[in-house]
């Protein structure tokens, strides 16, 4: 069937559709996977997309790697992300024939220079097994001068996810929208709102006029809070600026095909761009003096963003990521990351990762312990109905997508979760074990619950 899906930027009041089944706030890889899962579980159902911008996927997600993987230690994390990478990898069969989303298998390599480093490399690839990923490999010193001499000698061990990769977000964004049949999208459609009556949904105002609809979703990555308000709730969200940026040049030994790599603490990583450059990023400290405190304390969080985000890019993070690379590797001035022409002509972006805010952690004397979690938000808001979340993706929008469609049209749809660990990724789930840090500790951190 040819997609039917409409576009239509700063639409007039005549243009505007009255009605709709479903409106979701948000026009990237979140709200367009709703629509396109919404869909796909109930065929003409009615869906309108409103985005400010005047294109899908402006936010965050023009900051991202574009990557992917399934080395996540939490049953709830790594089942999205197989879901999701199963979709990737079958495209046309999800998205219509001809469907190219520039798919580069090439794998994710956790690397470690210390004997202490590589012995949590391996008690994660035993955690991995455990859990089901034994395609994750440990590579020893040998198996890393075999496979990636070009690493250099202070390499002595490595986690492997050959399965990882990286993507074109933009066309896998826009594969998920034109693959609905029933869903109209507005582009440059500002001052969205939601309409609520008691404690139900009557729809969304815009600039361009009013929407009726029965249910709204709210996927609107770092306005998702602001967007909250309209309806008179406080998402449990925050925001931390990430940045990464890409260069046109990578040094000769390192390989077109090679994985992307993640280095010792504090994980800065790389990966080949295109023919000749390279793409780097790490959970690099930010630069708190631009952002506004809470409770007068300096804080790499906010409640509400900073628009433009650009503002937020500190023009050091380029050189000291190449010069901490350079340090781990012990590359000398003028070979590898410490080559200067990797400086020239960069592209730096900045971005928002959103991250739930509510999740915290029991302790044996009743107290609790706050801590940052790794799990989207993807659930029905309780008191409003009608009111749907999906947020709080951390930087994994991308790799997560389809399979967080999937989740949330089922809460639309009042079905069964399609799997049952998915519970992780409810409002109230307030601990998830091996739920935790991300790039920041491999993503293996493990948080005890109370013995029951």
């Amino acid at each position: 069937m040819t997609p039917t899906t409409r576009f239509l930027t700063n639409p007039s009041p005549a243009d505007l559709p009255k009605t709709a089944d479903v409106v979701i706030i948000g026009g990237g890889p979140a709200g367009t996977a709703a629509a396109w899962a919404i869909e796909r579980a109930a065929p003409n159902t009615r869906i309108v997309i409103i985005e400010q911008s005047s294109q899908l996927a402006a936010g965050s997600s023009l900051a991202s790697l574009e990557n992917y993987r399934t080395c996540w230690a939490a049953p709830c994390l790594h089942r999205l992300m197989q879901r999701s990478i199963d979709v990737f990898q079958h495209a046309e069969d999800y998205f219509g024939e001809g469907t190219k989303l520039g798919l580069k298998e090439q794998g994710y390599l956790f690397i470690a220079f210390t004997e202490a480093q590589a012995a949590k490399l391996k008690d994660d690839v035993d955690h991995l097994h455990r859990c089901g990923l034994t395609h994750t490999e440990y590579l020893n010193a040998d198996d890393i001068a075999s496979r990636y001499p070009w690493l250099g000698s202070r390499v002595i061990a490595a986690k492997y996810d050959p399965i990882a990769g990286w993507m074109d977000s933009n066309a896998l964004v826009y594969a998920l929208a034109n693959a609905t049949q029933s869903t109209t999208i507005l582009l440059e459609t500002k001052n969205a709102s939601i309409r609520t009556e008691g404690s139900r949904v009557l729809g969304v105002s815009t600039a361009n006029g009013d929407i009726d609809a029965p249910n709204v979703v709210i996927a609107a990555g770092a306005n998702a809070r602001a967007i909250g308000r309209t309806a008179g709730i406080e998402l449990p969200i925050v925001m931390r600026p990430r940045q990464s940026f890409t260069t046109g040049w990578r040094h000769e030994a390192y390989p077109e095909d090679a994985p992307c790599v993640i280095s010792a603490a504090p994980f800065p990583h790389v990966r080949p761009e295109a023919q000749s450059g390279a793409i780097f990023g790490y959970e690099y400290k930010w630069n708190t003096g631009k952002i506004p405190n809470y409770n007068g304390e300096r804080t790499d969080a906010l409640i509400d963003p900073i628009w433009p985000v650009e503002q937020l890019r500190d023009p050091r993070f380029p050189s000291l990521t190449l010069s901490l690379m350079a340090k781990q590797f012990g590359h000398k001035p003028g070979e590898g990351f410490a080559d200067p022409r990797y400086l020239r002509g960069i592209y730096h972006r900045a971005g928002y990762y959103v991250y739930r805010d509510n999740a915290y952690l029991t302790l044996p004397d009743g107290t609790t312990e706050p801590y940052d979690s790794q799990r989207a938000i993807i659930d029905a808001w309780p008191e409003i109905d009608g009111l749907f979340l999906s947020i709080a993706h951390v930087g994994h929008g991308i790799m997560s997508a389809p399979a967080a469609g999937e989740i949330l049209a089922s809460r639309i749809l009042k079905q069964p979760l399609p799997d049952e660990s998915y519970v992780g990724f409810n409002l109230d789930a307030h601990f998830v074990e091996h739920d935790a840090g991300g790039l920041s500790d491999n993503g293996i951190k493990a948080v005890k619950p109370v013995s029951d």
